[in-house]
């Protein structure tokens, strides 16, 4: 899992995404927001690395809506 960045290296780009995407977090709730985008990019990182295209099921399955014959 890769490491998480120093905290001032994570408000950055927590800034420059929130620019990016158009967005203006209020002072208030900067730090709140900050502390869960912290915890979604650890999130994100586990269950990138947790499972490999071996370990998707071989099959997929269909069903037909109860109306369709």
């Amino acid at each position: 899992m890769p490491e998480t960045p120093a905290p001032d290296e994570l408000a950055a780009e927590f800034d420059m995404l929130m620019r990016r995407a158009g967005l203006s977090i209020p002072d208030a709730r900067r730090s709140a927001m900050l502390t869960a985008y912290a915890d979604l990019r650890e999130q994100i990182a586990l269950l990138h690395g947790r499972y490999g295209a071996v370990h998707e099921p071989s099959n997929v399955f269909r069903m037909t809506p109860a109306g369709d014959k």
